[in-house]
């Protein structure tokens, strides 16, 4: 699957779902899309999810967040622009997913 189908396929779940599900924003990181440094939100890993998601709505988060997150960093999402970032919270840095 490529990237940009993976990272469709996310943002539709994270709407259907409400996620993230805490409203916390994470001050300091940049939004490589539209530049906003207050509404990037991380996240929650599919462990914390379990029991609160339908089971094929949790597979398939499962699934596109182990295609998405590399070793040592987490997804989010800016809630200004919608558009999905990989998050490195302890370096207070993103990365896009494609470009």
């Amino acid at each position: 699957m490529q990237v940009q189908e993976s990272v469709r396929m996310l943002q539709q779940l994270i709407i259907n779902n409400g996620l993230p599900k805490r409203d916390l924003a994470l001050f300091g990181i940049k939004c490589l899309y539209c530049g906003k440094s207050d509404r990037i939100r991380q996240l929650e890993s599919p462990d914390e999810l379990q029991g609160e998601m339908d089971l094929p709505d949790y597979k398939t988060y499962t699934d596109l967040w182990e295609n998405l997150a590399i070793s040592g960093s987490s997804l989010g999402i800016c809630k200004f622009c919608q558009n999905l970032l990989r998050l490195y919270v302890e370096e207070g840095e993103a990365e896009a997913l494609f470009e």
